[in-house]
This record gives structure tokens, C-alpha cells and sequence, in this order.
């Protein structure tokens, strides 16, 4: 039997979507979310409003919080059709513009302080280093935080309540083993070679010493002159030297140029519905593959073709963390 996507808003309930989209993924604040269903008669309007706080369940699971972007509702001589698009409550932190500035606060304390300013919960579950100034002017407030959070080793991502968690990338048990011809319907190996650069260098400046700070280090693997220069912003001030942050932005984009995309039956392995950040072991015997790996983007999908799906986005984890690559005989999809 298919998953059921059920919303409730103010005391209502509307289920049994028959087109469904929830996507969520570490490198965005924003959980989205896109609703289809075409009924007979002309029906009514869903009394969404701009302010309207709605749960997302998913098989009775709480598995996003959001506000509504776009309802429509299409009539035609015999039926209608209803869709709702709409992200998760960290919205606001994606789309709008902002100016502050912040001194001498840990990392945890500057994203407390900038959710709140926008009434998005948030729960910091990672110990964070003192951050000596933040400062955005006009900026999109998403941007700062997520490179705050980077340069940090953290991850920065969305919760069921609609708030955001700041937390280390998980290194806990993988929660289920997925084996192709069992579990995995339909696979996707991804060498992604435009992630890499031939160099990486950061630049910064230390304003109470008068100097110039630089930083360099280089991806092996790229034999031609592919530079990436980078500008140390002030929004992660004094959390590492600008050669760790060349190493870490090195080592993050060779991770991740190499990465694996699922589709498996359902939205639900043993423990619960799939989630982000989890890890999951992945076995594909003909490709060389048994190793796990980090979930950094999931989408739960259903149409009356394929039914009730859930594709993957499987990285490691040093994609996150900063880790030195580690030799192996093929990275995550990728021949070398």
C-alpha cells in the first residue's frame, strides 16, 4: 500500500495527495514541499493564508513544519485540480535581506541569535568556537550562517518542527543496508569534475596585526590550471587559518564530486522515515561498492507511475568534515 501525505492546519486535515514532493538536504535551510491532487466537481479553495503554520505528516510522522508560497486551484468542466508549494519556517532566513553585526559570540549564540530575530526555532547540538565579529550588510542571512557553519565543520539543516538544527555530520551506526537487486530500484553513480579545482587559495586579512593572510593547498588529481580563489569572509572570523580553510574547502569538493544517487521503494527503512544526516550502508557488488555513507539530500516522491518512492543523495563524510581523503579502490561511484 502507497504512504500517505497528510496536512493539518488550524483543527483540518487534508490527505491522500495523489502528486508528492518533500525534499530536504544539508546544504539548505529550507525543507520543500509540493502537493498535488485533481478531484471531481469544482471543490473549494484551501483556507491557506500567507501566515498559516502547517504540519506535513508522512505516514503519521511529523516530517516538516511550513507556510504555504504558492496554493492553486485550477477548475475545469468536470473536475479540479488543488497544488500547494510551500519550504519549511527557515524561509525567510533564504529569501529575505538583512543587516547585523555581532561580536564576540560563540557560533551557537550568533545562529540563536539570528533565528530568533525571525522567530525560527532552532537547537544547537554541537560545542562552537567564539566567533570574534559577524557581520552581514544587505545580506541574505542563509548565506552567512551556512558558511559560518562549514568553516566550522558543522552542519546547519532543517527539523519536522520547521526550525533548524546546527550539529556535527553523524557518525552513528549506519541505520539500514541497502543491496541492489533487494532494496535499491534504480541507482546513479556521479563524477561531477567541475566541483574541482587544481588549486584552492583563501585570502584574508588580520586587522589587528596590518597583514595579509593567505592560504593554499592543491587537489592532485587536476593536472591542468584550474584555480579557486577565495576571499575569507567575516561572518567565521578566527575559526581556523586560511590553509585549513583551503584544506577543508579542498577536501569537501573532492568528496562530494563523487557521490551516489538512490531510489528505493517507500519513504520508511526499519527505525523510521529516511532523514538527512543519517548514515546508511550501501552494497552494489558489481560496481565495487560496500561502504557507507552520509545522506546529505532526500526526496519523498509518489505519482500514480512510480507510486511511493524516496531517491537518496549519498556522499561521504569527509564532505563535510574535512577529513583527508582516504585511499580507496573506487570513492563513492567514482572510477578513477
Amino acid at each position: 500500500m502507497d504512504s500517505v501525505v497528510e496536512i493539518r492546519f488550524d483543527g483540518q486535515r487534508y490527505g491522500f495527495w495523489q502528486s508528492v514532493s518533500i525534499r530536504e538536504s544539508v546544504d539548505d535551510l529550507c525543507a520543500s514541499v509540493s502537493l498535488g491532487i485533481t478531484l471531481n466537481g469544482t471543490g473549494e479553495p484551501l483556507t491557506l493564508s500567507a501566515n498559516t503554520v502547517v504540519q506535513v505528516l508522512v505516514d503519521g510522522e511529523l516530517a516538516t513544519t511550513i507556510r504555504a508560497g504558492k496554493v492553486s486551484r485550477a477548475v475545469g468542466a468536470t473536475d479540479h485540480t488543488i497544488r500547494v508549494d510551500a519550504r519549511s519556517l527557515a524561509r525567510e532566513l533564504v529569501d529575505c535581506q538583512y543587516s547585523k553585526t555581532l561580536s564576540a559570540l560563540r557560533l551557537g549564540e550568533v545562529v540563536k541569535s539570528i533565528c530568533s530575530t525571525f522567530k525560527v526555532p532552532v537547537k544547537i547540538a554541537a560545542e562552537t568556537a567564539i566567533v570574534p565579529e559577524f557581520s552581514m550588510q544587505c545580506e541574505v542571512p542563509a548565506n552567512a550562517l551556512i558558511n559560518a557553519a562549514r568553516v566550522a565543520n558543522l552542519l546547519l539543516y532543517p527539523q519536522p518542527d520547521g526550525g533548524l538544527i546546527l550539529v556535527a555530520p553523524d557518525n552513528s551506526a549506519p541505520v539500514a543496508t541497502l543491496v541492489y537487486g533487494e532494496h535499491i530500484k534504480h541507482y546513479e553513480l556521479v563524477d561531477d569534475y567541475d566541483l574541482r579545482f587544481s588549486e584552492y587559495v583563501v585570502k584574508s586579512f588580520d586587522y589587528e596585526g596590518g597583514a595579509a593572510l593567505k592560504g593554499a593547498v592543491k587537489d592532485g588529481g587536476i593536472r591542468f590550471f584550474r584555480p579557486l580563489h577565495i576571499v575569507a569572509d567575516r561572518h567565521s572570523g578566527g575559526i581556523g587559518s586560511c590553509a585549513r580553510r583551503a584544506e577543508l574547502e579542498r577536501n569537501r569538493r573532492l568528496a562530494r564530486a563523487h557521490g551516489i544517487v538512490l531510489e528505493v521503494q517507500g519513504w520508511r527503512h526499519a527505525m523510521g522515515i529516511w532523514r538527512v544526516n543519517t548514515q546508511v550502508r550501501v552494497v552494489i557488488p558489481h560496481e565495487g561498492i560496500d561502504g557507507v555513507f552520509l545522506i546529505g539530500e532526500r526526496t519523498f516522491g509518489q505519482d500514480e507511475k512510480s507510486g511511493s518512492v524516496t531517491h537518496l543523495k549519498l556522499m561521504h563524510r569527509n564532505a563535510f568534515v574535512g577529513e583527508s581523503p582516504k585511499k580507496s579502490k573506487r570513492s563513492a561511484g567514482a572510477r578513477k
